[in-house]
């Protein structure tokens, strides 16, 4: 156990030593990274099916909190390691670091890290497994996050709550009135971001990424039409995967929520999303400087204070590299022959056939109309194979017009049209703090592997993880091992 400040989890550290026959002083070292903390569940109104701390095995799928996010993915790794070791096939060393503040902005994990950098030692290369498939059906590899800065924007004065009626006048300097005006300044017509030079460091979009967004885009509208056409899907991802984005989440004052009162201090919640070649320290000094500078233009007698919190950096790998190829070499090979084994074992099985495979269910009266691609409609717009008999079954009941629709083999389309099980290359808009510090401080590459489905609920009520993704993602994870190992 590695200690932290004081009121922070600890981190665990674990090594897999390599077998003292296949070791050599050629092969790579790896690192894992994850987690151990949860997002907290409450289950006063029965919102879970069950306790969502008991783990509980349910038509193919594990639930409980921080099954998908992040222990069942640690366990999965750590299963494949010990594998290894025990035939004698590990030929490198293996460690597991497993914080416990990651849902809270890692905090204290860097400088524990450094702390104990020698403890660690060499590292070649980083493997992070902490998102999800982009849909339900599609394995994935994440070559991208945006970055995150959170902010609270404080406006105050030194008197009392007022009555808007007896003490309201176009001279009363409004700590809230002057805070809506300086976060209107902020921002401004189709998102755009006001700061000076916010968006001179943005990379642009390269001929190989842009085909990475193609191939996604047009997977998944083969899939579901009702996505939209390719290019517009695409362009979405685009905005929220490697575009800056501002958020304002809240706005908070003194005083009841009467009508009536003037409260006497106001403050605002906001995040930024930031891209790769985009540093925080320089975006959080920019921001602090823009907001004091439009507060002195108002001539108020109210004061203002700007505190910059939960800071990540953004990260970018490279799909072209050799931890990528590794990983999408194992990932085509694990889930080719797993598929192909379940076909050998039953003829009749809807998972035996390609063209079954991702079979998609439409209620009759949904329109097909164009919607924007989230979370929600990646996976709320169809079902998978493993969740189609009971699906059916609890319509069996039902009205026949109500009844979801399944799609003939003719409008049936394979979410994919590589019989490799080729994984789809992401990015994603969320923000996971220590890849990119771990990457900076041993001088590494980092990858990361999602080993859940896009509907398995992190964060959520019912979060799951199937069954299959667990143990195909103990198997690639053992080849990848083995094969990065190899000098």
């Amino acid at each position: 156990m590695i200690a932290t400040e004081q009121e922070y989890n600890p981190i665990v550290l674990a090594v897999f030593r390599a077998a003292h026959d296949c070791s050599s002083r050629h092969a790579k070292k790896i690192l894992f990274y994850g987690h151990y903390d949860v997002i907290a569940a409450e289950n006063r109104q029965n919102s879970w099916s069950q306790d969502p701390f008991t783990l509980t095995g349910r038509d193919g799928y594990l639930y409980g909190r921080g099954v998908s996010d992040n222990k069942g993915p640690i366990v999965a790794a750590a299963h494949a390691v010990a594998d290894l070791a025990r035939s004698t096939r590990l030929k490198s060393d293996i460690v597991f670091l497993i914080e416990g503040e990651e849902e809270c902005g890692s905090r204290g994990f860097e400088n524990a890290v450094r702390r104990h950098r020698d403890l660690i030692g060499h590292v070649d290369c980083i493997l992070v497994a902490n998102s999800y498939w982009i849909n339900n059906e599609v394995p994935c590899l994440t070559y991208g996050l945006r970055g995150v800065l959170h902010a609270t924007v404080h406006v105050e004065n030194e008197w009392p709550d007022f009555h808007s009626g007896v003490d309201g006048s176009r001279s009363l300097d409004e700590p809230l009135k002057d805070l809506v005006t300086i976060m209107s300044r902020l921002s401004g017509a189709q998102g755009a971001i006001n700061l000076p030079g916010f968006e001179d460091c943005v990379l642009p979009l390269t001929d190989s990424e842009q085909r990475l967004y193609d191939e996604v885009a047009q997977s998944l509208t083969r899939s579901d039409p009702t996505l939209g056409d390719p290019e517009s899907l695409a362009n979405s991802f685009k905005q929220r995967w490697r575009e800056p984005s501002l958020t304002i989440h809240n706005f908070k004052t003194s005083g009841s929520e009467k009508s009536t009162i003037i409260p006497h201090c106001a403050s605002v919640s906001l995040s930024m999303r930031l891209v790769p070649n985009q540093q925080v320290s320089s975006v959080a000094k920019s921001l602090e400087t823009f907001l004091r500078c439009q507060f002195e233009g108002l001539s108020s007698s109210n004061t203002l204070s700007v505190r910059i919190h939960q800071t990540a950096e953004p990260w970018l790998g490279d799909p072209s590299n050799e931890l990528f190829q590794t990983l999408e070499s194992a990932v085509k090979h694990v889930w080719t022959q797993k598929n192909r084994r379940r076909a050998s074992a039953d003829p009749a099985s809807p998972m035996t056939n390609r063209s079954h495979l991702r079979q998609h269910f439409r209620a009759a009266s949904r329109p097909r109309t164009a919607t924007l691609a989230t979370s929600t409609t990646l996976t709320s717009s169809n079902f998978t194979c493993d969740e189609r008999n009971s699906k059916l079954a609890s319509n069996q009941s039902s009205d026949p017009e109500s009844r979801p629709e399944v799609l003939s083999p003719e409008r049936r389309s394979s979410a994919m049209e590589n019989p490799d099980w080729r994984p789809l290359y992401i990015r994603e808009g969320g923000s996971i703090p220590a890849i990119r510090y771990l990457e900076q401080e041993f001088n590494a590459p980092a990858a990361q592997l999602p080993c859940g489905q896009a509907s398995d609920n992190a964060h959520l009520d019912n979060e799951r993880l199937r069954v299959i993704n667990l143990f195909n993602s103990r198997e690639i994870f053992r080849r990848v091992f083995e094969q990065l190992a190899s000098p």
